[in-house]
Parts: structure tokens; C-alpha cells; sequence
């Protein structure tokens, strides 16, 4: 395969890659066991394999580059809220949550409001 050059700002393969990562993402949070988790993947993950490898790798790509963003957002905002936390002499050193359903609620929450870059 030739090089391939991507545009991770206005290559028309972004928003497909933004799903995938979202779908996978969702997959995670929603498998109840591993089976679950991948057949949810693989769901995912198999229409890539039945379109070209230059598309296949590009939505991969943005798939990628969307990760590494959110990533970076979440350890700003998990920093952010520890130094708070410290600073109001709150230490939260991998306490188990309290109220598992409320938990999941906030997670989602803020997978949602992360995702639609309302953060």
C-alpha cells in the first residue's frame, strides 16, 4: 500500500472514526461479561474489515487520534479533582464507590458530556 496522507482535522473519515471509538468505548461500559465485551466489539470492529485498507486505516486513525484526546481531557479533569480534593485535605486513595448504580450514572454522564465536547 502507497503511503497514505491523513488529514486529522477535515479528512471526510472523522466522524466515522469518532464512532467507532464511541462505539467501543460504549461497548466497554456496557458488557456485562467478556463474552459480551466481544461480541460488542467485534461488532464494531467488522465493518472495517469490509471496506478498503487505506479507509479502513484511516477511520482507524481518527479512531486513534479521538482516544488519545479524550484520554488527555480525563487525566486533565482527574488532576484537576485530586488537587482539590488534596488541597481540602479529602484523600480518596482506591476507595471502592459507595453507591455502584449512582457510579455508573456519573461515569456515563460524563462519558456523554466528555464525548460531545461539553467539557
Amino acid at each position: 500500500m502507497a503511503r497514505v496522507k491523513i488529514n486529522l482535522q477535515d479528512d471526510p473519515e472523522v466522524p466515522l472514526g469518532r464512532e467507532l471509538l464511541e462505539h467501543l468505548v460504549g461497548a466497554h461500559m456496557v458488557a456485562h461479561d467478556e463474552e459480551e465485551l466481544l461480541h460488542l466489539v467485534h461488532h464494531s470492529i467488522d465493518a472495517l474489515f469490509a471496506t478498503s485498507a487505506e479507509r479502513s486505516l484511516r477511520i482507524m486513525t481518527h479512531a486513534a487520534y479521538r482516544g488519545q484526546d479524550l484520554i488527555v481531557r480525563l487525566l486533565d479533569l482527574a488532576t484537576s479533582q485530586r488537587m482539590a480534593l488534596t488541597d481540602a485535605g479529602i484523600r480518596l486513595a482506591g476507595t471502592p464507590p459507595r453507591d455502584p448504580e449512582r457510579f455508573r450514572s456519573e461515569r456515563l454522564d460524563l462519558w456523554s458530556r466528555l464525548r460531545d465536547d461539553q467539557l
